[in-house]
């Protein structure tokens, strides 16, 4: 008998101040962790590779270290033509894709487009770097407008002939992707990494839908705003066994709240998910037990309250004259005022160095400055504390780049 897909979506959230890795972690394990053969036929579906190697590293946590048959770890963001293939038991020859452009190939043709689109304009040459720049933004561009499943048919109506001379300029630069741009890929015989990346998902969702797996798939902690990856989450919601864990569902959050929430908002990603799933936020249950969550390290409960209210819609912080703080919602809160940067940089890794010294603690930094993140990141290197930078090190500041830019800049000044 073949499988049908469920009525309602089933959600579950996981509640604020626990990690995220441990915590599906042990869910899973609770659900399917009976045998090795039962946890073996689980899919996890993860934003990306960054995530999986997450979770991996938390199964090994909470194995204590001893060997486990780990489920399926898919990263959505990053699917390819042999997971695909291998999660969904599509035949090779149903996957009549070209292959992705090459993106050292895509930056290179971009860059040879725009130098020759300013020769034309101006009958001058565009310094290399400013070209490659530009090509750069180019690329981003298309990647968004093609993730967003929108086109380019409306442009050339974007900008009235009466606007300023530089929006028509910038209307025929545009050209170089609306038009040059997919006549060379077709030719090549390539297809843009992020329209080949959107077919895939489609067709996995069209697949799930016309035949569900009978076997586990969860997709935790993927959130909204992909039209391709929304289809196939409210498709995967709707398996027999399928389910979506959402990460941090704001619950203290009133419904007006809710409701005036916009694009600017943290919880925006996870209301459009919802929303893309037929699902309510009331709908969302528990991913784990009380036992489960007292058993797991977790920030103070009523951190989650304050944050829900310091983030609250413009609309709605008149109800901030009467919001009540207990002192315990502020425990573990510090404020730190630094003379220099290099002050507040060690101040940071002191703390972050502090931490790790307490047996099974981590610790992380977020911050949008990618310098202070590099300061910290040397002071703690100066106690052998070597830490993973989730932006990457840029090439330009690797050892032996700096060396080769040291060496060209003392060539061009004549030594």
């Amino acid at each position: 008998m073949t499988a049908r897909l469920k009525e309602r979506p089933e959600i579950f959230h996981m509640p604020f101040g626990l990690s995220f890795a441990d915590a599906l972690v042990v869910g899973v394990l609770r659900r399917y962790g009976g045998t090795p053969e039962d946890l073996a036929r689980v899919t996890l579906l993860l934003p990306n590779r960054r995530a999986v190697r997450t979770v991996r590293e938390a199964f090994l946590r909470r194995s204590g270290g001893k060997p486990l048959i780990l489920p399926a770890l898919r990263p959505l963001g990053d699917v390819d033509e042999d997971e695909l293939i291998f999660t969904s038991g599509i035949e090779a020859a149903d996957l009549d894709l070209p292959p992705a452009v090459p993106p050292l190939w895509r930056q290179l043709r971009l860059t040879q487009l725009v130098t020759a689109w300013a020769r034309n304009l101006s009958g001058g040459a565009t310094a290399p770097a400013q070209a490659a720049e530009l090509a750069s933004a180019l690329g981003r561009f298309l990647d968004e407008v093609q993730t967003a499943q929108c086109d380019f048919d409306r442009l050339d109506g974007l900008v009235a002939e009466d606007f300023a001379e530089h929006w028509q300029r910038t209307l025929q630069f545009l050209t170089i992707i609306t038009r040059q741009w997919p006549e060379i890929v077709r030719e090549a015989g390539f297809m843009d990494g992020a329209e080949r990346r959107k077919a895939m998902l489609q067709m996995l969702a069209e697949l799930w839908e016309a035949s569900p797996p009978e076997d586990p798939v969860i997709a935790a902690g993927v959130l909204g705003g992909i039209p391709a990856a929304d289809r196939l989450l409210a498709v995967v919601a709707r398996l027999p066994h399928g389910a979506i864990v959402l990460p941090g569902l704001d619950r203290h959050m009133d419904d007006e709240s809710w409701d005036a929430i916009d694009s600017r908002h943290p919880q925006f990603a996870v209301k459009e998910l919802l929303e893309a799933v037929g699902a309510e936020r009331r709908e969302a249950a528990d991913w784990l037990t009380p036992d489960e969550m007292d058993d797991l390290p977790r920030a103070p409960e009523g951190r989650g309250r304050l944050l829900s209210e310091a983030m609250r819609p413009a609309a709605t912080t008149a109800a901030w004259r009467d919001l009540a703080i207990a002192e315990s919602d502020l425990d573990g809160i510090f404020r730190i005022d630094a003379p220099s940067p290099r002050e507040e940089a060690g101040a940071i890794a002191l703390i972050m160095r502090e931490t790790l010294q307490t047996p099974g603690k981590t610790c992380a930094l977020v911050t949008p400055d990618r310098q202070l993140a590099r300061r910290v990141a040397a002071e703690l290197r100066r106690w052998g504390i070597a830490v993973d930078d989730s932006a990457v090190e840029p090439l330009r500041l690797t050892p032996p780049a700096v060396f080769l830019a040291l060496t060209a800049e003392m060539v061009a000044s004549r030594f």
